[in-house]
């Protein structure tokens, strides 16, 4: 009887074989892994964004709801929201219609009591609040513009 015919031939994989499929298995997990950190990071600057939001339209409600005509020129102040500070700057300039002003909010974390890079800029108008009686005053008077209708589409 010959000494390779009695032995039985086993199955299995080769060294190379089990290396190969090791290095794809630890590709895989590190382009996984970089996926993840990558969304990790994506979703803290979109939620950083929203917050940033959230505290410039908060300013821009609270000037509309006091219904005061904001004098021209810019404010700052600090907001805390939750365990966060935040700077808000906002500019007021005339508008580009009679009556109008338009605002300027600009959002920034603050961290380590330095102001960090705005993360969200809000621009709006508002338009001049109703007097004492309920009237809103007509564009022009009182300023010398001669009052009277205006086009202002510009045509």
């Amino acid at each position: 009887m010959n000494a390779r015919a009695g032995r039985r031939q086993q199955g299995g994989f080769t060294l190379v074989e089990v290396v190969l499929a090791v290095a794809i298995l630890a590709l895989a997990m590190v382009t996984l892994s970089q996926t993840l950190g990558a969304s990790a990071v994506a979703y803290r600057s979109i939620d950083d964004t929203r917050r940033a939001y959230m505290v410039a339209a908060d300013k821009l409600v609270e000037m509309q709801v006091y219904q005061q005509w904001p004098n021209t020129g810019t404010t700052d102040s600090t907001v805390t929201r939750g365990d966060r500070e935040w700077w808000v700057r906002a500019k007021v300039s005339a508008g580009p219609y009679p009556d109008t002003r338009r605002v300027d909010i600009e959002v920034g974390e603050i961290i380590d009591d330095q102001e960090r890079d705005p993360m969200y800029t809000l621009a709006s108008l508002i338009g001049k609040p109703a007097d004492d009686n309920g009237q809103f005053q007509q564009p022009g008077a009182g300023d010398g513009g001669g009052g009277g209708s205006q086009d202002l589409t510009g045509g």
